[in-house]
């Protein structure tokens, strides 16, 4: 009796497997920004995207050339798309994030992060002439409204007299790094599958990032690292820039990326989670309403009414 049902515990298994994928990703996503945390008070920025590329780079070739058979060629066109992708979303997101991450908190910067998806959009309006619905218009407001809040602690004015924060401008500058590099994968991704445009993506970074490692003396304070750390630094590269991504990409695949951007929304609630328990962050009620109405606005720019859902499902 328990041999016959087996089968069909596996099959149960494997018919959940990409939602358990999809939600694991943000939440080693949103983890990230706590070891980022961690990390950059030890190490500087360039050090640290270096070697997290550098890693990701020797867990995804070998991985890609298993899954394709081969590595796949690249017309001048794609590596034109994968420099620039690596100079937006390797180099400048990962630089501006871990210099973020030495003055702010993995909390405040996970609600700031999250507010991504609503630039991507109103990029793609003022880029494509996307349209933008009312539900739409309106998860975007509430998602800008929650990042302002959290962003100014509730004091718009205070802020307006004397200025953002060095570490919010940096965040802002990440932010809209990802912005940029979520529409230029659209292009890049056209002859190359994203686990090519990760692998090439990660090695072409460590190119552009390894020479102002030695600028800034990254390899001195390498050597110094405590073990806490290079866990950490390690977490960063094999978990969020390694697992993640591959169990991302393998969601997408099976479940479609409509579904799978909700599950987006995991990714500040771990952050604020983790940030509280493991580094006793301060989760005060002007930035929890702030996050209220950041998820509650990507949830809105996420909903399809029926028929739509329907359309797409068809």
């Amino acid at each position: 009796m328990k041999t016959s049902r087996l089968p069909k515990i596996v099959a149960h298994i494997r018919s959940i497997l990409p939602m358990i994928k999809l939600t694991l990703a943000p939440i080693i996503w949103g983890g990230a920004l706590v070891a980022g945390r961690v990390v950059s008070a030890e190490l500087p920025p360039f050090m640290t995207s270096c070697i997290r590329f550098f890693v990701a780079s020797i867990f995804t070739l070998p991985f890609l050339y298993k899954k394709e058979g081969h590595f796949p060629k690249l017309s001048r066109k794609d590596f034109l798309w994968l420099l620039l992708m690596s100079l937006v979303g390797m180099v400048a997101f990962n630089v501006l994030l871990f210099t973020s991450l030495k003055t702010i908190t993995a909390v405040r910067s996970s609600v700031m992060l999250a507010f991504t998806p609503a630039v991507v959009m109103l990029a793609a309006f003022v880029l494509y002439k996307e349209k933008i619905s009312a539900i739409l218009g309106l998860g975007i407001a509430l998602a800008g409204t929650g990042a302002i809040i959290t962003i100014t602690n509730g004091d718009l004015s205070g802020v307006l007299a004397t200025g953002l924060a060095v570490g919010d401008i940096y965040m802002l500058g990440a932010v809209l790094a990802w912005a940029a590099y979520s529409i230029i994968i659209k292009h890049a991704m056209s002859n190359l599958s994203p686990l090519a445009l990760l692998a090439y993506g990660s090695a072409i970074g460590v190119i552009i990032l390894l020479p102002f490692t030695f600028f800034e003396h990254g390899w001195s304070a390498l050597a110094q690292l405590s073990p806490a750390a290079m866990g950490c630094l390690l977490y960063l590269s094999v978990g969020a820039a390694g697992f993640a991504y591959l169990w991302y990409y393998e969601g997408i695949a099976i479940v479609g990326s409509t579904k799978a951007t909700v599950f987006l929304n995991l990714e500040p609630l771990a952050a604020i989670t983790l940030g509280v328990l493991l580094l006793s962050e301060e989760f005060t009620p002007i930035i929890a309403f702030g996050t209220a109405l950041v998820i509650g606005g990507l949830l809105l720019t996420n909903y399809r009414p029926k028929m739509a859902r329907n359309q797409v499902q068809g």
